[in-house]
């Protein structure tokens, strides 16, 4: 546990870049998040998500997605992904919830 005893965790959510401005508004209007980051990523594999890949992406073998890393309470980050799953159902994201060991400013 870290910061006053509260578990912490990291949320890393992966979205197709169409998404990205709404999920920063989004994500922007959450008061429980003191800020999250945000960068363009490369999506590889062969699961259910190849399927819609375009042609350029098959042959390339990479799906451009926008990942943003988000650090709070482990609540907070629940209630966060109850939030995106209702408004953002079928909206072709993944995300991990992972604990934090340790978190501090340096």
């Amino acid at each position: 546990m870290t910061q006053d005893n509260v578990a912490q965790g990291l949320l890393m959510l992966i979205a197709n870049p169409k998404l990205e401005e709404m999920l920063v508004d989004f994500l922007l209007q959450q008061n429980a998040l003191s800020g999250f980051t945000s960068s363009q990523v490369s999506g590889h594999g062969t699961g259910k998500a190849s399927v819609n890949l375009s042609l350029v992406e098959q042959v390339t073998g990479r799906q451009s997605r926008v990942q943003f890393i988000m650090h709070a309470a482990l609540p907070v980050l629940h209630e966060l992904i109850a939030l995106l799953k209702d408004q953002f159902s079928n909206a072709d994201m993944h995300y991990i919830l992972l604990p934090v060991l340790e978190a501090q400013s340096i």
